[in-house]
């Protein structure tokens, strides 16, 4: 038999297996083999083997599967790099929706049409296109991580159509109806978290989270340095979601003399009877019942942020300075998100251009 040299792998027949053999060494040393009756089939896998060394795709484990991978995404990298709700979100998709359907799937076996089948059995379960995209995002983030480690050379979700999600304008209030709500909780003790939903956009987790110690009153501000949110029914503190979101703001003056009616010292700004951090179930379901006294339309609480951005764009403050206050990652997300605002106020630019060329 000819010799060959490392990499290129070999051929032959076994009489005591009375089939054709197709082998190859691996760069890390491990050997690969291929039996068929048919030399051709042997003789291709062989070829595509030398093609997948060529190219740095060959896979460190043939047999793991998309569950297997699931449980060391989550522990290796989910819990030391994600947030806590991120981490309950993706374990409540995998674990709900897709460990079921493709888990016991090789991750070397999983092709496009099973992202697409099982999309499309979501969707006829009755899930919503938002939903099934999330699911399809989660597949993608996971598979990712396996393309870094070697266990697969490409994602198959590149090769999926997800479903299109309608990209709606946000629910909001008017300034009259923000107005009426914000008199009918005046004399509640969380009147000041409402205040500063409505007047600077900050996050559920965010306003929670604020503390004494963070405000400067001299310069009438507050840094934003912990989030609250819930997960199981526990109360868990942590760091905003991204650098942006770990930012100083401006307070106005209306939300600092509410605030100094209740001035401490340190700790968190709004508390229970207990001393312990406001739940965010709570609070939300207080929102509900005062807006749905006074007749207002159904929002989320997470739309007063949305409210406070379409408000100040209404009066012309600049993009840029919203993207800022709301901590958004980038001026581009500002104006997706409120694009239909902004486009509501583009008369000023040709109203300003009349002045200047008007004869």
């Amino acid at each position: 038999m000819p010799r060959r040299t490392k990499g290129e792998g070999t051929i032959f027949w076994s009489s005591s297996e009375s089939t054709w053999i197709a082998e190859i060494t691996l760069p890390d040393g491990r050997k690969k083999k291929k039996r068929s009756k048919d030399k051709q089939v042997v003789k291709n896998w062989l070829l595509e083997y030398r093609q997948s060394i060529k190219d740095n795709r060959v896979t460190l484990d043939d047999n793991t599967t998309f569950s297997m991978l699931t449980e060391r995404f989550l522990e290796d990298v989910g819990r030391h790099t994600l947030r806590p709700k991120t981490l309950s979100i993706y374990e409540y998709i995998l674990r709900n929706h897709v460990v079921g359907e493709i888990g016991k799937l090789r991750l070397t076996a999983i092709k496009p049409y099973h992202l697409q089948s099982l999309y499309s059995k979501k969707l006829g379960e009755g899930l919503s296109k938002k939903t099934v995209f999330h699911i399809h995002a989660t597949i993608r983030r996971v598979l990712n991580e396996a393309v870094k480690w070697g266990l697969i050379y490409s994602n198959p979700c590149s090769q999926v159509t997800p479903p299109k999600v309608d990209k709606l304008p946000p629910r909001v209030w008017s300034i009259e109806e923000a107005q009426k709500f914000l008199s009918s909780v005046l004399e509640h003790r969380w009147y000041s978290i409402y205040l500063i939903a409505l007047t600077t956009g900050a996050r559920r987790g965010e306003i929670l989270g604020m503390e004494w110690q963070n405000i400067d009153w001299d310069r009438g501000t507050i840094s934003i340095l912990k989030t609250i949110s819930e997960i199981d029914n526990k109360i868990v503190i942590s760091q905003p979601k991204t650098q942006r979101s770990r930012r100083t703001i401006t307070l106005p003056q209306v939300v600092l003399d509410s605030l100094k009616k209740t001035k401490g010292v340190s700790g968190f700004i709004f508390q229970t009877s207990a001393g312990t951090p406001v739940a965010p179930r709570n609070l939300v379901r207080h929102f509900h019942e005062a807006s749905d006294s006074i007749g207002l339309p159904k929002i989320r609480f997470h739309d007063l942020r949305h409210t406070a951005a379409t408000i100040l764009l209404q009066k012309d403050v600049h993009p840029k300075l919203v993207q800022e206050l709301l901590g958004h990652s980038s001026i581009t997300l500002t104006l997706d998100t409120y694009s239909h605002v902004i486009a509501g106020v583009s008369t000023v630019t040709a109203d300003r251009m009349d002045e200047v060329f008007k004869p």
